[in-house]
């Protein structure tokens, strides 16, 4: 992926958002098979090292700064995926993109003058995401 492919990494986000809590989970049966049923804690050859980076992945994702972070990020940069497919595309208008771009200055402006009622939103969705995670 191309560093500058911004429409690709909002994607990602996107994606590692819908799978936030089954990774949570799955990191949470490495750490304790005995809790998980389905799991042959036989299989698992995890030496203290996987253990390690496992225990502290399982913690920033349950860290609700984390959380609050991811979904603030993924939120603002969904603004700039209209205007950034423009930009990498090879027929590019630059007329459009300038009034594209234009049209994301005023929506980021209409979010500033409602950031109470815009981050209660992605606060509810930040707490909806915590809800998935294993403790």
């Amino acid at each position: 992926m191309c560093t500058t492919w911004w429409v690709e990494r909002l994607s990602c986000l996107k994606t590692v958002g819908e799978l936030y809590g089954h990774v949570a989970t799955h990191l949470d049966a490495i750490v304790n098979p005995r809790v998980y049923l389905e799991v042959n804690e036989s299989r698992w050859n995890s030496d203290s090292d996987t253990m390690t980076t496992v225990y502290g992945l399982k913690s920033s994702l349950q860290g609700f700064g984390v959380i609050v972070d991811f979904t603030v990020s993924k939120n603002s940069l969904d603004y700039l995926k209209g205007l950034s497919a423009k930009l990498h595309r090879r027929d590019i208008d630059v007329f459009e993109a300038y009034t594209m771009t234009n049209n994301i200055n005023s929506e980021i402006q209409c979010l500033r003058d409602d950031i109470g009622v815009e981050f209660q939103r992605w606060y509810d969705e930040a707490k909806q995401l915590a809800s998935y995670i294993v403790t």
